[in-house]
């Protein structure tokens, strides 16, 4: 057993961490911004902060789907939940059952998502699971496809050790008659009425052999009917402008400088989105739009989307370098002449030290106006 230092409340204590988390090494911190720093020779890691019943911080390795615990059952049911995790158990329970989560986005002070891979979400409040599912609703397809997969959470599942992923709807309706489809796609069984907690089977139309058939697709357990993830979060996005953050970024690449997760981290910024990417890259996202790649640390890709969630507002005006929201195609064909390359909605540019890419929407005047920006820096 590996042990922790935890310090909360001017005590310090010792916590055993079991062996299956050596390479997660969450501690509990009891500073002013809830955070830590660390340190592992010369090689740094990427913290990321998770709100529980008090706050601590997990830190990811590029390592780290080799140090995942193995999962307890493959099993998904009402009494014992999803993989032996269970809706009011605490985040800290759901990390020593599931491991570390290859991404977080902080939804707001009380709601976290947290992925395991890009096909299991669990939703937490106030530190507590409240919902997982194969179902996401919260994060766009552009940065789900960014992220890293986590093997372990793939098709091989079976919902009350009968019906698993494909199974046709009549065989569901055969195996498990005592639930009821409240929806076309949405078949639910029910542990406690009064308090809203279901297990709902997804089923979709699905063309197999060039027949259409209605087959189990995925699932959501715990309070499915909660939208504990609503629209919008202002309170969320203030605290988070995008705009400094791409101003910061400016000003050092103007400087000549390399930008760094540290640098960020030290003029306040804080993401409400990071990740691990297959490839080791570290991915934060500031707001509903700025995404950032780091590689070994430092600044590799800039990106500035239409939306980066789900439900979230269109896309606010942004300025990087010459580049801004709804700059006219003809302003920008003028900064680069003969280097772009494409037409219509689409171009490339090739520069000494970045490759940009320009997309761009039409408007009522037909003017082509730059809606979208993607900047990899050499």
């Amino acid at each position: 057993m590996e042990k922790t230092v935890i310090a909360c409340m001017g005590l310090l204590m010792l916590h055993a961490v079991p062996s299956a988390l050596a390479q997660t090494n969450y501690k509990i911190v009891d500073n002013a911004d809830k955070s830590v720093t660390v340190t592992k020779g010369a090689e740094k890691e990427t913290v990321l902060v998770i709100e529980d019943e008090v706050k601590f911080s997990i830190s990811r390795t590029p390592s780290i789907n080799k140090s995942q615990p193995p999962l307890q059952n493959n099993n998904i049911s009402l009494k014992g939940g999803v993989f032996g995790l269970t809706i009011n158990e605490s985040v800290t329970s759901m990390l020593r059952v599931l491991g570390t989560p290859t991404s977080t986005y902080s939804v707001n002070n009380d709601t976290v998502l947290y992925s395991y891979g890009r096909n299991l979400w669990v939703v937490t409040h106030k530190g507590i699971v409240k919902k997982v599912t194969t179902e996401n609703h919260w994060v766009s397809t552009t940065l789900t496809n960014s992220i890293a997969f986590d093997n372990r959470f793939n098709s091989d599942w079976l919902i009350e050790e009968k019906v698993g992923y494909e199974t046709k709807k009549a065989e569901l309706l055969k195996q498990l008659p005592e639930g009821n489809q409240i929806e076309r796609d949405k078949y639910r069984f029910t542990l406690k009425k009064e308090a809203d907690v279901n297990l709902d089977v997804i089923i979709d139309l699905k063309i197999i052999n060039g027949e259409k058939e209605w087959l189990v697709n995925g699932f959501e357990y715990g309070y499915t009917d909660t939208a504990y993830i609503k629209d919008s979060s202002n309170e969320t996005e203030k605290a988070n402008q995008y705009n400094e953050v791409i101003a910061f970024v400016d000003s050092k690449r103007n400087q000549g400088q390399t930008i760094t997760i540290k640098q960020l981290d030290e003029q306040g910024f804080r993401p409400i989105f990071d990740a691990y990417a297959d490839n080791g890259d570290v991915i934060q996202v500031y707001g509903n739009h700025l995404v950032l790649n780091f590689s070994y640390q430092e600044l590799s890709k800039l990106s500035v989307y239409e939306s980066v969630f789900r439900n979230k507002q269109n896309l606010e005006d942004w300025k990087f370098a010459e580049h801004y929201f709804e700059q006219p195609s003809t302003e920008v064909k003028a900064l680069y002449g003969d280097e772009v390359m494409g037409n219509d909605d689409y171009w490339q540019v090739f520069l000494d030290d970045a490759k940009y890419d320009l997309y761009f929407v039409e408007n009522d005047d037909g003017t082509m106006m730059l809606a979208e920006l993607e900047i990899e820096f050499f």
